[in-house]
């Protein structure tokens, strides 16, 4: 899942702005929860549940040895012990997961990666046990040259004879054995039976059965991948619904609509699609330390991979920064050509030569803020000689009276509209006086 959240990473980036790094943003979300839920299982509960599997079968493996070891040294024509009785009395070998012909394979778990398969211990039971078999001397010799007397507590030469006799039975291999006190065969735990509880009878097995059934497993919860449409799946919806937040969360009909949007399709192939297509991209020879141009799929080395991504987070970052810098300067050039709005400084205070405006009073605390000479603001565009910058057509006034009325909301101060001339520089005195745009004259 790590390697999964990672590729998904450089995926994205080297798609940054598309759809495509829409897709791989929540596919990283998506198998990085997955990630940390394995991380939090495995800390709060399932290294426990493996470390106590792993000491209670060292324990019970413990108990097996001890007296296979001891029975195994006994070096005299009686040492028929868990061996066929017909046997001609030679001494079994213990070997590693054997005591002569007979299996004996329990060990402790496994600590390295790999998924455990386990022989001979199954939820019905210790199977590697052979079936007790009922008829004759199926469990041990009763008397004879063959018989082992240490798995006798009375009789003639048996570890507990009648001077020292044992006062209750005795168990040996984990409770797998139980001598008798009374001159009668051992008994032996069905392997069927043997991880059941039966009073305090073969304890450590049972323990031990219990302990190896709960440990982790690979096929458990919650490293095993989801299954099912993309939107029915649970730790998707969980990811779905923090990306896109919005109260009520997504759920129904628009979660099922915005699986759609990003994966273009709701069925599970959709995901195996992303996937392909994350596997096939190549990272050119050179980055994170490739010797050739190699495939997503061919990087699995988490070290590399963050590598790569540290390589193209770089990239993708330099190219924002270029955009963001060609932006500021853009706007910048723009915020120097436009022309000063001096009438929406407020505060005379602001009104500033800089910014192409002067305030027609000496003390800034009276007066406006007006554009200094030459650099006019206008409203409406003139169209003739005749009209002002404020759209006021002079020169259809025929009367020096009407033609002056244009002026009567112009302060003290301020550029006159419009104004009777009869005289033109150049021309000389006109035929008839005319109304023309004053708005280069101040208004006394």
């Amino acid at each position: 899942m790590r390697r999964g959240e990672l590729k998904a990473q450089i995926f994205g980036l080297r798609h940054a702005g598309t759809e495509l790094a829409k897709r791989a943003a929540v596919m990283a979300a998506y198998f990085g929860r997955m990630h940390n839920q394995m991380l939090a299982t495995l800390e709060t509960t399932d290294t426990e549940k493996a470390t106590d599997a792993a000491a209670k079968a060292a324990y019970l493996q413990g108990r097996i040895d001890d007296p296979l070891h001891l029975l195994a040294a006994v070096d005299n024509t009686n040492n028929l012990f868990l061996a066929v009785t017909n046997a001609a009395g030679s001494k079994p070998v213990k070997t590693e997961g054997k005591l002569g012909d007979v299996d004996c394979p329990l060990s402790a778990p496994s600590a390295k990666n790999k998924a455990a398969e386990l022989s001979g211990i199954t939820e019905a039971g210790f199977t590697m046990l052979k079936t007790d078999v009922t008829s004759g001397n199926a469990k041990q010799v009763g008397s004879g040259t063959k018989k082992c007397n240490l798995l006798s507590s009375v009789n003639t030469q048996g570890f507990g004879e009648t001077q020292a006799a044992i006062s209750t039975d005795h168990e040996i291999l984990g409770g797998y054995i139980t001598i008798k006190t009374t001159d009668a065969e051992v008994d032996v735990a069905p392997h069927n039976k043997a991880h059941t509880s039966e009073g305090n009878k073969h304890t450590s097995w049972t323990t031990a059965h219990a302990a190896i059934m709960a440990r982790p497993r690979h096929t458990n919860s919650p490293y095993i991948n989801e299954t099912g449409e993309i939107h029915s799946r649970p730790d998707m919806t969980q990811v779905l619904q923090a990306v896109y937040s919005t109260k009520p969360p997504i759920t129904g009909t628009n979660l099922e609509d915005k699986v759609i949007e990003i994966f273009q399709g709701k069925e599970a192939k959709k995901l195996q699609d992303y996937e392909d297509a994350v596997n096939q991209a190549t990272i050119p020879a050179g980055v994170a330390g490739l010797e050739t141009d190699q495939t997503l799929a061919a990087v699995n080395d988490e070290d590399k991979l963050i590598a790569i991504r540290a390589f193209y987070e770089q990239h993708v970052s330099a190219a924002y920064g270029k955009m963001v810098a060609t932006i500021s300067e853009a706007s910048n050039k723009q915020t120097a050509t436009a022309p000063a709005d001096c009438g929406k400084n407020l505060k005379k205070v602001d009104c500033k030569e800089s910014d192409g405006c002067k305030c027609n009073s000496t003390d800034k605390s009276k007066g406006d803020c007006k554009p200094k000479e030459g650099e006019e603001q206008t409203n409406t565009a003139g169209t003739g000689a005749g009209e002002t910058t404020t759209g006021v057509d002079c020169s259809k006034h025929q009367t020096q009276q009407a033609c002056e009325a244009e002026n009567k909301d112009v302060k003290p101060g301020q550029k006159a509209v419009c104004g009777r001339i009869d005289f033109v520089d150049g021309t000389g005195k006109l035929p008839k006086p005319e109304c023309c745009s004053f708005s280069f004259l101040v208004n006394k």
